[in-house]
């Protein structure tokens, strides 16, 4: 009988087999490595256009809730007042206040003693008044009550605001930001919201308006 024979080729890979398997694993994990590269930068973009989502709808609550509460409405353009369709880059808004102290809403520190309204004619008075001026300055955009500078977007959005003042009366408002996108050369997010307020009749003074 006669048996195969146990010195033939050697168990193992030859060189050409080696360095074709390199090759193939060096594609393989290039592939990788280029997927999760785009997988981070989706992740990173979407959780800043959420971000920016976040800080125009932040935005139009406080616009909304100043513009209907004041009682007279300037619209400024490099400091100069604008009238008619002209558009602008800063609101001035004069607004009752409520309290006697000029302190943050959502800061507990200090006392908050509330101002008593009083009639009259048609209008209600709250005993004085205060200016919140909204702006953007290196791209943040800036809630400013009685002299009080607060950020209500951050700089990173890259803001811009618009203010013009419609025929009917209406104030529009636009907030805009152009934010570079994460990992995609010259790409930018890009989002505008316009919103339109009006002033409460009853506490309406005067205003800059067409």
């Amino acid at each position: 009988m006669i048996f195969p024979s146990t010195h033939g080729r050697p168990a193992g890979f030859t060189l050409v087999e080696l360095i074709v398997g390199m090759g193939v694993f060096g594609v393989f994990s290039a592939g990788l490595m280029v997927a999760w590269t785009a997988l981070q930068a989706n992740a990173v973009n979407a959780a800043t256009y959420s971000h920016r989502q976040s800080d125009q709808m932040r935005v139009i609550d406080y616009l909304k809730r100043d513009i209907r509460r004041a009682s007279a409405v300037e619209i400024y353009n490099g400091g100069t007042v604008v009238a008619g369709s002209n558009p602008g880059t800063e609101l001035a808004l004069t607004v009752p206040d409520y309290y006697a102290d000029a302190r943050e809403d959502d800061n507990a520190i200090g006392s908050s003693t509330p101002n008593n309204p009083t009639l009259s004619a048609t209008a209600v008075s709250y005993g004085g008044t205060m200016l919140v001026r909204y702006y953007v300055t290196g791209g943040a955009i800036i809630r400013e009550e009685a002299g009080i500078q607060r950020p209500i977007a951050d700089a990173n959005g890259a803001f811009v605001l618009s203010f013009r003042w419609e025929t009917d009366g209406d104030i529009l408002s636009q907030i805009f930001y152009n934010q570079p996108l994460s990992g995609s050369g010259s790409q930018t997010l890009r989002r505008q919201v316009d919103i339109v307020g009006r002033q409460r009749s009853d506490l309406q003074a005067s205003s800059s308006a067409m």
